[in-house]
C-alpha cells in the first residue's frame, strides 16, 4: 500500500470510475475523485496530488484542457490520460504534455500499471531532488 502517494482520479462515467477506483484503492490510500475536468482542476489546486489519472472526454472541461492548466502549476507532475478514442490527435496532444502517459479504454490493467509504475519512479526522483 502506497500511504504517501496522493492520486487525483477524474472520470465522468460512473461505472468505469467505480471499477477502477476499487482497483486503485487496493494499492493507494489517498484518492480524490472528480466527475469532470472542472472539478478535477479545483481538487488539484486544493489537494496537490502526486499523480493524476484522468479521462480525456468529459463534460464541463475535458481532460486535456484540465491537464494543460495543471501544467501551469506543475510541469513535472505525472499524468495518465485514458480514452476510448484512439485518435492520433489525442496521442499527439498527450506527447506535448511532458510526463504524461496515454492508456486506451477499455483499460488494460497491465498497461495502466506500467504507466503507474513509471509515474511512481518519477515521483520518487522528484522527491529526492
Amino acid at each position: 500500500m502506497h500511504e504517501d502517494i496522493k492520486i487525483l482520479y477524474v472520470e465522468d462515467d460512473d461505472e468505469i470510475r467505480g471499477e477502477l477506483l476499487e482497483i486503485l484503492e487496493l494499492d493507494f490510500a489517498h484518492i480524490a475523485v472528480a466527475n469532470n475536468g472542472k472539478e478535477g482542476l479545483d481538487l488539484y489546486k486544493k489537494q496537490k496530488p502526486d499523480l493524476v489519472i484522468s479521462d480525456i472526454q468529459m463534460p464541463q472541461m475535458d481532460g486535456l484542457t484540465m491537464c494543460k492548466q495543471i501544467r501551469e502549476f506543475s510541469s513535472d507532475l505525472p499524468i495518465i490520460l485514458t480514452t476510448a478514442f484512439n485518435e492520433p490527435s489525442y496521442q499527439e496532444a498527450v506527447q506535448e504534455l511532458d510526463n504524461t502517459f496515454f492508456v486506451t479504454k477499455p483499460i488494460n490493467m497491465d498497461e495502466l500499471y506500467v504507466a503507474i509504475k513509471a509515474s511512481l519512479q518519477q515521483i520518487a526522483k522528484m522527491r529526492l531532488s
